[in-house]
């Protein structure tokens, strides 16, 4: 059996990109299995959120996809349209694209924008876990907006304590 990660860095939440990039490149393999063993109902949670509010055949741009696990909840919920996703970790794409429930995936940084992706480009976007590594929060949701169209839907989590630290009620208004 392999060397168990500690995962106490999580708590902090780096925001150097190279730092969070190996971090997940070294857990992906196992990445399901932990935050399975934690409970980690994000993907699904927001997954069912999406659903209540966008048409199946929408197109989604999952943000900081990972290895897949909200691609997969997606899915679930009935999703049937094109989800591309992007994120950091070339490892944990690896395993997203072998869940087979992607479009498209591609490598980005989220700390560099603007994001390679055009205008209006997606019917709705999900980010799932993925901000508290971002240093620049309010440049970030301009991008998602900016990717997403007009009528589109965005659907993100934040931790509780960062949502209250980082002023989003005042950022999102």
């Amino acid at each position: 059996m392999g060397e168990k990660l500690d995962h106490s860095w999580l708590r902090q939440g780096s925001t150097d990109g190279k730092e969070v990039k190996s971090i997940y490149d070294t857990w992906a393999a196992t990445y399901d299995d932990t935050v399975k063993d934690w409970g980690y109902q994000a993907p699904g949670e927001a997954a069912k959120l999406l659903r209540a509010d966008v048409p199946e055949v929408a197109h989604i741009l999952d943000v900081g996809c990972g290895t897949g696990l909200t691609g997969e909840a997606l899915r679930h919920a009935g999703f049937v349209g094109p989800i591309d996703g992007i994120d950091l970790s070339p490892e944990s794409l690896k395993e997203a694209k072998k869940k087979g429930h992607y479009t498209q995936l591609t490598e980005v940084d989220l700390q560099q924008l603007p994001l390679p992706i055009n205008d209006n480009a997606y019917d709705a976007l999900l980010c799932a876990g993925v901000l508290t590594y971002i240093t620049n929060d309010a440049a970030l949701f301009r991008e998602f907006a900016r990717v997403v169209r007009s009528s589109g839907t965005l659907v993100i989590t934040q931790r509780t304590d960062l949502f209250h630290e980082r002023k989003y009620d005042a950022l999102l208004a």
